[in-house]
């Protein structure tokens, strides 16, 4: 049932999250069709941790239903920012406790578990620099003063996921510090980042679960797709992570990368607002700008 309550969202204790509102950083980019660019290369960043992989390659769901996956991610993670404040920190809450029945033993009989604390954070880790060099590939490089207030909501967003404090780096230096320290000494070569690099996953997994898209053409665009994703995936890599795992990254594939870089760039601000933005990012911005005194928070009780 749709919310129709538009009162003033107060937090029921000082221990509450606090939402990323309309007026964040984090609305007006998470939900982009840029920021999907980097999503691949986050994904493979985090399956590269050996308790991710070990979770992961458990359903392989990757490969036996990718499009189901993306699904299940978007309607877990969108509503945490995407959404009226108490629907918000509930989608923090339950995206929490399904980490919490992740569990089984890996390939070499050690046991993991999806609230990992050094897993569970560097999922959420990832996305900082995913943002900043989001700008920076496909934008322009942000402001300090934008660049201070992105690190403020990455933190926010952080206790809106449940990730504790002791886990999250608190300020940019520190997070950089951290943020090396797991891919020189924690993350390596593992079979699903083996497999995500692979054309042939490509020519394995079902076609979109569009009725009509017919399942010849899939199969004959599968492997094209799959290059171009592979490309852009590497690509978009951070430099000392390719090094660090033997990842090829040609003279070729970097002219590649620059020319849609500069497509990017040079067009995608030149779409209309609407179709710049996911579908569940659209809904909640509609409904914000319907319905502003739903969004609105308390200062005085944050």
């Amino acid at each position: 049932m749709a919310i129709t309550n538009t009162t003033t969202f107060t937090p029921k204790s000082k221990t509450t999250p606090r939402p990323l509102g309309p007026e964040s950083f984090s609305w007006q980019e998470f939900g982009t069709l840029r920021y999907q660019l980097m999503l691949p290369q986050a994904f493979l960043l985090q399956v590269a941790h050996p308790v991710i992989a070990a979770g992961v390659s458990k359903d392989k769901k990757y490969k036996v239903d990718p499009w189901g996956r993306a699904r299940d991610s978007m309607e877990l993670l969108g509503p945490v920012i995407y959404a009226r404040p108490e629907k918000a920190i509930e989608s923090g809450v339950r995206l929490r406790e399904m980490h919490r029945q992740i569990k089984g033993v890996d390939k070499n009989g050690k046991a993991y578990h999806g609230l990992d604390p050094e897993a569970y954070a560097w999922v959420y880790i990832t996305g900082f620099d995913s943002s900043i060099r989001m700008h920076e590939f496909f934008g322009t490089a942000v402001t300090p003063a934008t660049r201070v207030q992105m690190f403020k909501e990455f933190l926010q967003a952080g206790a809106m996921l449940g990730v504790p404090q002791r886990d999250i780096p608190q300020t940019e230096e520190a997070y950089w510090k951290h943020f090396h320290y797991i891919i020189d000494e924690r993350l390596e070569y593992s079979e699903v980042v083996k497999d995500l690099l692979s054309v042939d996953l490509f020519r394995q997994i079902p076609k979109p679960p569009l009725r009509w898209f017919p399942e010849f053409i899939w199969r004959i665009i599968a492997p094209p797709l799959g290059w171009m994703y592979i490309k852009l995936t590497i690509a978009t890599l951070p430099e000392k992570f390719r090094h660090k795992l033997g990842i090829n990254y040609s003279k070729f594939d970097a002219a590649l990368f620059r020319g849609f870089a500069w497509c990017v760039r040079k067009f995608y601000p030149l779409l209309p607002q609407f179709l710049r933005y996911l579908p569940f990012a659209k809904v909640a911005m509609k409904d914000a700008r319907l319905n502003p005194e739903a969004y609105r928070m308390d200062e005085k009780n944050v």
